[in-house]
C-alpha cells in the first residue's frame, strides 16, 4: 500500500509595506486624479466669481481625503501601515521647538527667491488670504493635516519599512516636491520634505510633522500681506553683503544645534533607528 507523503505548505514571504517606490510615484497620480474629478467641476460651477480660488483650495483639500481613501483599499489590510497622530514616546516639550525650526529653515530657504522660479498659484494664494478665517482653515489646517498624513504618515512610513532611511526620506521629499507642480513651490517644499521627513524618522512623531508644516504655512500667508516681504527688488537687496551670509551661517548652525539635541532625545527613547 502505497503512502503519498504531503510536501509541507509553501511559505509565501509577507508583502512589502505600502507603497514600494512605483507605487509612491502612482499616489501622486491619483491625487492628480482626484484633482481633475472634484476640480474641474469646480471650476466650472465657479466660473469667474470671487469665491473661485476658495473652491478649488476646497476641492485640493477634498482630493486629498479621496486619495487617501483610495490608497487604503488598494493596499489592503495587509500592507497599510499609518502612522498615528502621537509617536511612541513622544513628549510635549518637543513642541516647543517647531517656531525655532520654522524661523530656522525659512531663512536657510530664503536664497530661493533669488532665483525667481515661475509661480503659477500667486494669484490663488494671494486671493485667499484676503480672507483670513478661510487662509487659516485651509493653509493652517486642512492643507497640514492631509499633506502629512499622505506624505509622512503613509507614504513615508511604508517607505521606512521597504527602504533605507536616506531613499525613504529622499523619495517622500521629492514626492512633496512634484506635488505642489509649481516651480517656486516645488523646490522649496522638496526642501521642507527633507527636513519634515528627517524629523519624522527620527520621532515618529506625525503631530510634530503637522505642526511644522503649519507654522510654516502661517509664515508664508503672513507674509503675503506684507508689504515689505512682498517687495522682491528690496527683499533681493537685503539678501546680498556679508551680515546676510553671516546669518545663513548661524542659522545653519543653530538649525543643526536643535537637529541634534532633538536626534540625542530621540536616540534616547529608542525611537531612532
Amino acid at each position: 500500500m502505497s503512502e503519498t507523503l504531503l510536501a509541507p505548505a509553501e511559505i509565501l514571504p509577507a508583502p512589502p509595506a505600502y507603497p514600494t517606490i512605483t507605487e509612491s510615484w502612482g499616489a501622486v497620480g491619483w491625487y492628480l486624479l482626484a484633482t481633475l474629478l472634484l476640480g474641474i467641476p469646480a471650476m466650472l460651477v465657479a466660473g469667474r466669481t470671487a469665491g473661485l480660488a476658495r473652491l478649488v483650495a476646497v476641492a485640493s483639500a477634498a482630493s486629498l481625503g479621496l486619495t487617501i481613501w483610495w490608497l487604503r483599499r488598494r493596499a489592503g489590510p495587509a500592507r497599510w501601515h499609518m502612522s498615528a497622530l502621537r509617536g511612541p514616546g513622544e513628549k510635549w516639550g518637543w513642541y516647543a521647538l517647531l517656531p525655532l525650526l520654522v524661523l530656522l529653515q525659512g531663512i536657510l530657504l530664503s536664497p530661493l527667491h533669488l532665483l525667481h522660479l515661475p509661480n503659477w498659484t500667486s494669484g490663488t494664494f494671494k486671493e485667499i488670504a484676503h480672507y483670513p478665517v478661510f487662509a487659516f482653515l485651509f493653509g493652517c489646517v486642512a492643507a497640514p493635516v492631509f499633506e502629512e498624513l499622505l506624505f509622512r504618515g503613509i507614504l513615508l512610513n511604508g517607505l521606512l519599512r521597504n527602504y533605507s532611511p536616506a531613499v525613504a526620506i529622499g523619495q517622500s521629499a521629492l514626492l512633496f516636491g512634484v506635488f505642489h507642480f509649481n516651480p517656486a513651490q516645488s523646490l522649496n517644499a522638496a526642501l521642507m520634505g527633507l527636513l519634515l521627513g528627517w524629523l519624522y524618522y527620527q520621532t515618529r512623531a506625525l503631530g510634530m510633522c503637522i505642526g511644522l508644516h503649519a507654522l510654516n504655512n502661517l509664515l508664508a500667508f503672513s507674509a503675503m500681506n506684507s508689504p515689505r516681504l512682498e517687495n522682491t527688488p528690496e527683499l533681493s537687496q537685503s539678501m546680498g553683503g556679508v551680515w546676510y551670509l553671516v546669518v545663513l551661517v548661524v542659522a545653519a548652525l543653530a538649525l543643526a544645534g536643535c537637529l541634534w539635541w532633538l536626534r540625542r532625545l530621540a536616540a534616547g527613547m529608542g525611537l531612532s533607528r
